[in-house]
């Protein structure tokens, strides 16, 4: 709606009770070069519906406006105090306080080997935790392997396979985690 550019009559009664928004500003005690845009929407708001929904005719527009406005800033303030809007950041160049070095210099580069060998080490855990069959169907299934192709080599339904994967994944969670 306030894409909608106000009518003549609209913009001449905006006009006439422009005031309010500094008047408002003042009371609240805002500065002006920070806070106009947020509250005039409010105004304009105002204008709008007083001169549309009639039965507001039976307050002054200064207290449709000053509500209006008011709504409008208490919805600013809420935005701003959002958590997602106040996350702390930690950089990795600033030094630790139990450390003479910065943090990125204390986190441990990506091992392409160390890698390898953890990942063959839980292979290792993972094999004698399933049967055979299963470690065949992780086998395949890493090697990119579909279900449906995995179902075909070992004579089992493709949801038997699934069955069984869902099962492998368990066990895998409960390594890891557990």
């Amino acid at each position: 709606m306030s894409d909608i550019p106000l009518t003549p009559e609209q913009r001449l009664f905006a006009a006439e009770h422009h005031g309010l928004v500094y008047a408002f500003l003042k009371e609240k005690d805002l500065p002006e070069n920070e806070y106009y845009d947020i509250v005039i929407f409010g105004f304009l708001r105002a204008v709008r519906r007083y001169l549309a929904e009639s039965a507001l005719s039976k307050y002054k527009f200064s207290t449709i406006a000053w509500n209006c406005m008011y709504v409008d800033l208490c919805n600013y303030f809420r935005a701003q105090h959002r958590q997602k809007r106040n996350a702390t950041v930690i950089s990795i160049h600033i030094f630790r306080p139990d450390s003479d070095l910065p943090l990125e210099e204390t986190i441990g580069s990506s091992d392409e080997l160390m890698q390898q060998m953890e990942t063959r080490l839980l292979l290792h855990d993972l094999a004698g935790r399933v049967s055979k069959q299963q470690m065949d169907m992780v086998r395949l299934k890493t090697s990119g392997y579909s279900d449906r192709d995995i179902a075909r080599k070992h004579n089992i339904s493709k949801d038997q396979v699934k069955k069984l994967l869902n099962e492998v994944r368990s066990t895998l969670e409960a390594i890891c985690y557990g």
